[in-house]
């Protein structure tokens, strides 16, 4: 049960901070950024707990749970958990055929690379991105355009430029989805599986850059080119060996499995 809150040491709170505010627009701006900083933390504090005040009062309790179909993590899990419901195609295949939409979508990999094992055949991402509409209120996947195919087909052809990887080591999964609701579909994909390849995780990111940008050529060198090395972009002389070994990048690896165990 909620504690009974002490009004009237609210009030007193109250005509403390009121005392100390300032009286004209003028006196406002006279105040410090530390001091201005203070004085709207105060203001928040003494909102909460009026607040919680106004509760306590009401006879009527409140729900437990409010459930909010159209909430952004609801429609996000939704979408993700659709995601993975369908067909586990080769990539090589999804690369190739043209089509319409944007989207998310999971690569699986399959193959024997040795700190990959723990994921090898194994129903848990290596990596998992979104592609997003070529207008921003596409209705249809048409308007969409062709983004989450593009990103299928860069991504394939990153692959293949590797000395150490093969296309055919590599499955994926992919769902087309309205406009609005990609990226909260792509942040619930992240924050569950983990996937080694995504930068948010920060442990053999990289892949998902594209050379075509001048200042993606010139940057150091990612996790995952010095890894994985043979995308011509990432080994010009403008683009500069990155600090991790590639020892010290499959310890990271590994480190990161025995973290978050994959299913």
């Amino acid at each position: 049960m909620a504690k009974e809150p002490n009004l009237a040491h609210l009030l007193d709170e109250i005509h403390s901070l009121a005392s100390k505010l300032p009286e004209t627009p003028a006196d406002y701006g006279k105040l410090s950024d530390a001091r201005r900083r203070q004085m709207r933390q105060n203001l928040e504090t003494i909102i909460r707990k009026l607040e919680a005040s106004r509760l306590f009062l009401d006879p009527v309790s409140l729900p437990d749970l409010v459930f909010d179909p159209t909430a952004p993590k609801v429609v996000g899990k939704l979408v993700a958990d659709t995601l993975l419901l369908q067909p586990r195609r080769p990539l090589a295949n999804a690369a190739a055929r043209r089509f319409y939409g944007a989207g998310v979508y999971a690569l699986y990999y399959s193959g024997k690379f040795d700190c990959y094992r723990p994921i090898s055949r194994k129903e848990h991402p290596i990596y998992v991105g979104k592609a997003d509409p070529a207008e921003l209120h596409a209705a249809s996947p048409q308007e969409q355009g062709e983004r989450l195919y593009s990103r299928l087909r860069d991504h394939a052809r990153s692959i293949k430029g590797t000395v150490n990887l093969t296309i055919e080591e590599f499955d994926c999964r992919y769902l087309v989805v309205r406009s609005a609701w990609v990226e909260t579909a792509e942040d619930h994909l992240i924050e569950h599986f983990k996937p080694v390849w995504n930068k948010e995780i920060k442990v053999c990111q990289g892949f998902g850059k594209h050379g075509d940008d001048p200042n993606t050529r010139a940057n150091k060198r990612s996790p995952w080119d010095t890894l994985h090395p043979g995308r011509k972009w990432a080994t010009r002389e403008d683009n500069t060996p990155g600090s991790l070994s590639v020892n010290a990048i499959k310890a990271a690896i590994l480190e990161h499995f025995k973290k978050y165990p994959p299913a």
